[in-house]
């Protein structure tokens, strides 16, 4: 609520626009010093203003999502260390994987620095932001946690596609001009399948959408809460997400009476884990989705599909499931196809292909083995 005279009025309007242009735009900006030394200062998703030499070598990748994000943009030579996780598909779209370190919990500045980084993409940790600062690397958060940004307690879709954009824009900032164009071209492609499959789920009422529940992993009742990008793409597809209903603060799990209280119609199971975490425990016999057999392994690829770029896939993936007349005409193996050839440069089988959508690994198998 505004306080005060007119003249706060104004102001708060004001700085409601230029938040707004900030969330879409993230103007980055040039300079070149009298040195000789080219910098560029960005504002990151954490809203700070962060100066980086230019061109950026050497990059670590400390969220599990950033490896994919820098891969995607043409860049993966430039990283030096990377998240330890293992998605299904990240070694067979890029061969080099192997080559490259990886890492898990707190960042060893020491390393970082005898490696030469020059950009961290960490999680927003601000002890951990103010050691990398002492060391003289710089970081660029990209992702910031329910808790810290109170901005997504209200954030609708079209708020939702904005940030996405901005993600990845931002990465392509820092990474030069070969992966601004890319993201450039990502953002125009994501707009498009945005609006296929939106178009078509805006006339569907509240009452008509199912309800639908996701299994996060590594037990049935580990979810992700509503500000996920689960719940974001799920509900741009037609589903009426349960989470909705509890505060967000967090959430990662819930209980056996809550889920009888829910009673989805559709149950979601993701990071390469077993429906069996539902199918073969009795006291999930009686949910609706059980029932009317409608429990579905989603997708996984270069990065899980609930966090990575190919969340885009995973919209129209669950748009289909939900509603496969309404979407008879979206061919999942062609989007997939040319979404590996356009950006990961990846030529796919048809049985890979087939694997992908089957929530399968390139062996045939559905195991998270770091149970993450």
């Amino acid at each position: 609520m505004f306080k005060g005279k007119s003249s706060n009025i104004k102001a708060g309007i004001l700085a409601g626009i230029l938040l707004t242009l900030w969330v879409i735009n993230a103007g980055p900006q040039a300079i070149v010093h009298g040195d000789g030394v080219s910098k560029k200062i960005i504002t990151d998703m954490a809203g700070r203003q962060v100066e980086i030499h230019l061109p950026v070598r050497r990059v670590a990748c400390l969220t599990g999502a950033a490896y994919e994000k820098v891969f995607l943009l043409g860049e993966s030579r430039k990283i030096v260390v990377r998240q330890g996780n293992k998605p299904p598909w990240m070694a067979r779209t890029n061969p080099q994987i192997n080559k490259i370190a990886t890492t898990s919990g707190d960042p060893n500045i020491e390393e970082l620095l005898h490696d030469g980084v020059e950009v961290v993409f960490p999680f927003y940790d601000p002890q951990q932001l103010e050691q990398l600062k002492n060391a003289g690397i710089v970081s660029v958060i990209t992702r910031v946690p329910l808790g810290e940004d109170k901005s997504n307690e209200e954030l609708d879709a079209q708020k939702f596609v904005a940030l996405i954009k901005k993600e990845i824009r931002l990465f392509g900032a820092v990474l030069g001009d070969h992966a601004a164009g890319i993201a450039e071209e990502w953002c125009k492609y994501y707009d498009r399948k945005v609006k296929y499959v939106t178009e078509r789920t805006a006339r569907i009422s509240e009452k008509q959408r199912p309800k639908v529940y996701y299994v996060r992993g590594p037990d049935a009742l580990s979810t992700q809460s509503y500000d996920q990008n689960i719940s974001r793409y799920a509900e741009m597809a037609g589903a009426n997400m349960v989470v909705k209903t509890l505060p967000q603060e967090n959430l990662d799990k819930v209980n056996m009476e809550q889920m009888i209280a829910w009673n989805p119609d559709v149950i979601l199971v993701g990071r390469q884990y077993s429906t069996d975490l539902v199918l073969k425990d009795t006291r999930w016999s009686n949910i609706h989705a059980v029932r009317a057999g409608k429990v579905y392994t989603i997708p996984e690829g270069t990065f899980y599909w609930d966090s990575g770029s190919e969340g885009v896939l995973l919209m129209e993936f669950i748009a289909q499931k939900l509603y496969p007349e309404l979407f008879r005409d979206l061919d999942m193996k062609r989007e997939v196809k040319d979404y590996y050839k356009r950006f990961y440069h990846c030529q796919l089988t048809a049985d890979e292909i087939e694997k992908i959508l089957h929530g399968l690994s390139p062996d045939g198998s559905r195991v998270n083995m770091l149970q993450n």
